[in-house]
């Protein structure tokens, strides 16, 4: 069951589209700059924000780290 596990999680990080999830911050954030959520709707919407903005971290650490690889490759 671990390997399942593992297996979703990596299919969930190569399937994760950066511009998407940005794009869905910036909606998210236009919401709460209108003033017209309603508490209960923006507490959800800043969990979503929050778990979107760690995978986007995370995404772009991923992204770091390759990138400090390239470079040790070729100097």
């Amino acid at each position: 069951m671990k390997t399942n596990k593992n297996s979703k999680k990596s299919s969930k990080e190569k399937n994760f589209n950066f511009a998407k999830s940005y794009k869905e911050l910036e909606d998210i954030a236009e919401e709460f700059e209108s003033g017209k959520l309603s508490l209960e709707d923006g507490l959800e919407k800043f969990e979503k924000g929050i778990a979107i903005a760690e995978g986007c971290k995370k995404y772009i650490e991923k992204i770091e780290n390759k990138i400090i690889e390239i470079k040790k490759k070729h100097k």
